[in-house]
C-alpha cells in the first residue's frame, strides 16, 4: 500500500509496527527491503531516497542468505542502474 500510494505521488506515510520488527531481526528481509525502497525510488526519480537505500543494501548484501539466480540478476542488474543513475547525478 504504501508503494501504491508514492507511485501516484502521495506523501502519505503508512506504518506497520511488525515491519519494522521483521526488518530489522533479518538480514534477508533487509536486503529486500532496501532493494525494493531503492527500486521505487528509482522508478518515480527520488535520488536521495535511491541513493540511501541502495547503499543500505550494498551494506547488508553480504551477510544476507544467497538468492536465487533469477532474483540475483534482477537485483544486479537494477543496483547497476541505480547506482549508475546516483553516480551521474552526484557528478553534476
Amino acid at each position: 500500500q504504501r508503494d501504491v500510494l508514492r507511485l501516484i505521488g502521495s506523501d502519505e506515510e503508512v506504518t506497520i509496527p511488525e515491519e519494522e520488527t521483521l526488518v530489522a531481526s533479518n538480514n534477508s528481509v533487509l536486503k529486500t527491503f532496501c532493494f525494493r525502497k531503492a527500486y521505487i525510488s528509482f522508478m518515480v526519480r527520488s535520488y536521495d531516497d535511491a541513493k540511501e537505500y541502495v547503499l543500505k543494501f550494498f551494506d547488508c548484501r553480504e551477510n544476507a542468505w544467497a538468492n536465487l539466480m533469477v532474483t540475483h540478476i534482477n537485483h544486479a542488474l537494477h543496483t547497476g542502474l541505480i547506482s549508475f543513475w546516483v553516480a551521474r547525478k552526484s557528478r553534476d
